[in-house]
Order: C-alpha cells, then sequence, then structure tokens
C-alpha cells in the first residue's frame, strides 16, 4: 500500500521509487504483484504515463487512509510508551512522611494515570 501510493502521489514510478529508498524496478514489480495478489488492474500504464482505474481509484483513497491510521497509532504507541517511561523523583523532610504520604499519593496517582 505504502509503495502505491507514493506512486500516485508522485506521478511517477522512478519519483517513488526515489522516496521509498527502493529501485524502480523493485517498486514497479511490487506494484504488478499487488495487482496479481488483488486479480484487478490497478494503474494503466500506457508508455511511459499511467492513469489509475476505477479499482485503483479507490484502492488508493482506501489505503491513504489507513496508512494515515497506522502512523497514528504508531505516533500513539510512542507517546504512551515514553509517558510511561518518565521517572520521577520526590524528596520531602522525614519528619513529615506521614502528614503529606495522603496528599502525595493523590498526586502520584494523577500523573501516572
Amino acid at each position: 500500500m505504502k509503495y502505491f501510493t507514493a506512486v500516485v502521489e508522485c506521478g511517477s514510478f522512478t519519483e517513488a521509487a526515489e522516496q521509498c529508498y527502493i529501485s524502480q524496478s523493485a517498486i514497479s514489480q511490487q506494484i504488478r504483484a499487488l495487482e496479481k495478489e488483488l486479480g484487478v488492474e490497478l494503474i494503466h500504464r500506457e508508455n511511459r504515463k499511467f492513469t489509475l482505474t476505477p479499482a485503483g481509484e479507490y484502492f488508493y483513497s482506501r489505503s491513504k487512509g489507513l496508512l494515515e491510521e497506522a502512523d497514528d497509532i504508531r505516533r500513539e504507541t510512542v507517546r504512551i510508551g515514553q509517558q510511561l517511561q518518565r521517572n520521577y523523583c520526590v524528596f520531602w523532610l522525614k519528619d513529615q512522611t506521614n502528614y503529606y504520604i495522603e496528599e502525595f499519593a493523590g498526586i502520584l496517582r494523577k500523573l501516572l494515570l
């Protein structure tokens, strides 16, 4: 899906390959393999130009949304993971421990949630 959307957005197999850090022949093979797997033509090739078939237009619009959602999931997962990895260090005077322990526990619960 990533390669297919790159080809559509770049309007060129060559530019999409550069953007994806693979060769032009590799990206072409990946698109052909995708079309073979789906059993439909997504891109109508004509000389050095191409157009999307109706199936290709549908696949592009859905793929773009799924890739954006996957990126959102990745970012949120990283954010949550980093939030849970924060280290908290709290100091208080020894003679005040009993007085502040309940208040501290409430604050700590809010920080960790």
